[in-house]
């Protein structure tokens, strides 16, 4: 009798390119069947999703799987997708009564299937930016972050000083601040409501996300008391950490990784040797500690391993620069961090990529917000050392770029586990994030700023430049991508499609 292919069913938090259709590629890489809503049916920047419609395609979809994992950014469910689970005002009870109807559902599925499931913890960004926010974040919300900061100190016995507390409070309406402060209670009470259902078993495993952050805020507050919660309830399915866009393909890789039955070892190795006490953007702690939440909530073991040791299922290179990690994105009045010093990192990091005896997953995190274009550079110049990675990353966040470079790595071991793995698809999706990370991010982005470029100008040039990219690294990479189309669609130059000739099957047909 011929073994059931593994289906997974896929809820992702919104229709963007990097939490739509990437986790599909790396489900792909591994050749599992996957069933996704379709995309017009996801939340995106202007509209929430029809919450109706969603709950009755997941309840049909999860009908149909014999043998896999059901793995869901909960999000969608209750609010109708991230940027809406900070806008929308639905009431407590509502929203769970929507999570009370979605755990019945794993009573209606195999025994054996998992459900998964992650949630996030309302973030503080710290700009006057309400692109993401309710409209009072235009005027309050550095005001608010100060604030929140403030308050949690004075939770854990760190405030200096009421005196200075009270000034931030005043500077916002009081009407605002008890809306924010309403909106997070909501959130933080589903979360709670959460955790319970982890302990009964209705949820398989949960992890909380801690989108933007500071060392400080309301948000750190609640992640702590939610480990808390977790840990004093036994809930050792239960995790939380920084971290947001990534998270459908932690879930992923943490089933494929489980799914091969034999523990995955893997080593780290940085191209500084401090560099895992570098602190990491908009996360509050190091960069060292962020490696260890985003290789625990994959079930990777790090081990200490030489470089040149192929015991190891695979290497974790880690590029940072030398004591402080630098963004692409600036926002006035904060510290501008778009050039770092990486020669010394960069030629590090091409010297452990030549010595290492195992595949590589490569973290490009020497900047938030893209890639270093010193390590693309070196690399572009040395074109094999690309047939030595099974995958890279360098986009937004410490927490994105590792979880999904890991993710991706963990798709390329189970794939040769079963000995499927496809050196074809491995380069498109390498293409993919090299089109993202570097060509995109680093480089064309700051050529097509609203400041410079609009409209149609803007998208003829975006496409330009992006294809004079792509022929580059076809070449290097020895893989011919056929057509592609570049677009913004989320109509910011925040983020980029990059849209290929091969297209995923996206509804239940």
């Amino acid at each position: 009798m011929n073994k059931i292919k593994p289906t997974v069913v896929l809820l992702p938090t919104d229709n963007r390119p990097i939490t739509y259709s990437f986790p599909q590629s790396i489900c792909q890489l591994a050749n599992l069947n996957t069933i996704v809503p379709p995309r017009n049916l996801m939340g995106s920047l202007f509209a929430p999703t029809d919450l109706g419609l969603l709950a009755k395609w997941l309840e049909e979809a999860m009908g149909k799987v014999q043998a896999g994992a059901i793995l869901v950014c909960i999000d969608s469910l209750l609010y109708g997708g991230l940027i809406p689970s900070r806008r929308g005002n639905d009431s407590l009870k509502t929203i769970l009564a929507r999570a009370a109807d979605f755990v019945k559902l794993k009573k209606q599925v195999s025994g054996d299937l998992k459900l998964n499931a992650q949630s996030s913890i309302m973030r503080i960004s710290d700009n006057n930016d309400n692109t993401e926010e309710k409209l009072y974040w235009a005027k309050y919300g550095r005001e608010i972050f100060r604030w929140s900061q403030l308050l949690h100190k004075k939770e854990i016995g760190l405030l200096k000083s009421e005196a200075e507390l009270k000034v931030a409070e005043s500077r916002i309406k009081a009407d605002v601040r008890e809306d924010y402060l309403d909106t997070r209670a909501r959130n933080f009470a589903v979360n709670q409501k959460l955790i319970d259902y982890a302990v009964s078993g209705d949820l398989d495993f949960l992890i909380f996300s801690q989108d933007d952050s500071g060392q400080y805020g309301l948000n750190v507050f609640e992640k702590d008391k939610l480990i808390a919660l977790a840990e004093a309830k036994n809930a050792h399915n239960v995790l939380a950490y920084p971290g947001a866009d990534e998270m459908l393909m932690t879930l992923i890789a943490r089933y494929l990784n489980s799914e091969r039955k034999t523990e995955t070892k893997v080593a780290l190795h940085y191209s500084e040797p401090d560099g895992k006490n570098i602190a990491s953007n908009y996360e509050g702690q190091n960069i060292g500690r962020s490696m260890e939440c985003q290789a625990n909530a994959q079930g990777l073991k790090i081990i200490d391993s030489d470089i040149s040791s192929s015991t190891v299922d695979f290497h974790i290179i880690v590029h940072t620069g030398v004591d402080r990690q630098g963004d692409h994105m600036w926002l006035p009045g904060l510290p501008d961090l778009r050039l770092v010093d990486t020669k010394h990192s960069a030629k590090r990091a091409i010297e452990l990529i030549e010595k290492a005896q195992a595949p590589i997953a490569l973290c490009d995190i020497a900047y938030s917000n893209g890639a270093d274009p010193g390590l693309i550079s070196l690399m572009l110049e040395r074109p094999r050392l690309f047939d030595r990675l099974w995958s890279y990353a360098g986009w937004n966040t410490t927490g994105n770029a590792v979880g999904s470079a890991l993710a991706v790595a963990s798709a390329c071991l189970y794939a040769r586990a079963h000995n499927e793995l496809n050196d074809l698809m491995r380069k498109r999706v390498l293409f993919m994030r090299l089109m993202d990370d570097w060509a995109y991010q680093t480089q064309v982005r700051k050529e097509i700023q609203p400041d410079k470029l609009v409209g149609k100008d803007r998208q003829s040039v975006l496409s330009k430049l992006m294809n004079g990219y792509a022929s580059k690294l076809a070449t290097v990479l020895d893989f011919q991508p056929g057509p592609i189309q570049c677009t913004l669609p989320w109509q910011r130059t925040f983020e980029v499609e990059i849209n290929l000739d091969s297209q995923f099957v996206t509804t239940m047909s």
